[in-house]
């Protein structure tokens, strides 16, 4: 994953507390954790080595492990502040936070900031499209996000390795270009916020797409955002094996979304044999299940 790199006096700080990562005072070592886990994703890469240049069962490394997971937890943690934040407000939780948090969550290295310009940049790029648009139509609008995001910048559905987690979470999904339908689905809806595009994300079973309002059509953006028909949503709902009812094709809110995105993870880290990150998720997704009820 991509970070921005500390400052050189930060690099020092962090080689001085690994240093002391296995010193035999049980105080010093719990400040030196506290500390590492304050720098959070800038202190995952040091973090890291020191794991793989040490042996497994080596006090540094295994405290070093302890830190990672420390970091990983904490951005759960933030997710669940959210959601309590929203509950007490009566509001929805903010999507792209959410997703960031959980993307710190499986890639705890994840420069939030980083991705968050490089979303700036890909709606910058979307208005750059439309000056340049003889006629500004809304229809017009969506065709410049699809130029930009399947074009440009060639974001597709991951057609195999489908149930991995990188094809999930955010960050990854944006380094890589590839995704599931849930994850272009918010990539899709991030960017066209941004673009001053309202799109709202629709989750029918199976399948996540994304729907403007204005205009009555469907987006699927798996699919190079090919613009389908409330008949064709239905079609495929019944062909997979489900009765339609109109209720499938409800705007979901945020937090369903977050909630679906995080059912995707716990199946996908379950089958890639990582019980800890799975169980974590799951643990998680019932607290907030409860807070919602």
């Amino acid at each position: 994953m991509k970070h921005r790199c500390p400052a050189s006096e930060s690099y020092g700080e962090l080689d001085a507390l690994l240093a002391l990562l296995d010193d035999t005072d049980p105080y010093v070592t719990t400040a030196v954790q506290q500390r590492l886990i304050a720098y959070g994703h800038l202190a995952v890469p040091s973090l890291r080595r020191a794991m793989a240049t040490n042996p497994p069962n080596s006090a540094l490394a295994l405290n070093a492990h302890a830190c990672i997971r420390a970091i990983q937890t904490a951005a759960l943690a933030e997710v669940v502040d959210m959601v309590i934040a929203a509950q007490a407000s009566s509001a929805d939780i903010q999507l792209e936070d959410a997703l960031m948090a959980l993307s710190r969550f499986g890639h705890p290295e994840t420069d939030t900031f980083y991705w968050r310009r490089y979303l700036d940049d890909l709606a910058s790029q979307v208005y750059r499209r439309e000056r340049h648009l003889p006629t500004l139509s809304e229809t017009a609008r969506l065709v410049a996000l699809n130029t930009v995001l399947f074009e440009n910048e060639q974001l597709r559905g991951a057609v195999s390795n489908y149930h991995l987690p990188r094809n999930t979470y955010l960050a990854t999904v944006l380094e890589s270009k590839e995704g599931i339908p849930i994850s272009l689905s918010c990539v899709y809806m991030l960017v066209a916020r941004r673009a001053g595009i309202e799109v709202w994300g629709i989750g029918m079973p199976l399948h996540f797409v994304v729907y403007h309002p204005s205009l009555d059509v469907f987006i699927d953006p798996f699919n190079a955002g090919t613009f389908i028909s409330h008949d064709d949503c239905r079609r495929f709902i019944q062909n997979a094996g489900f009765t339609f009812n109109d209720a499938m094709l409800q705007q979901r809110s945020n937090i369903e979304i977050v909630q679906r995105t995080m059912r995707n993870l716990i199946y996908a880290h379950t089958r890639s044999g990582q019980e800890w990150e799975a169980e974590t998720l799951r643990d998680t997704l019932e607290t907030i299940i409860r807070l919602t009820a």
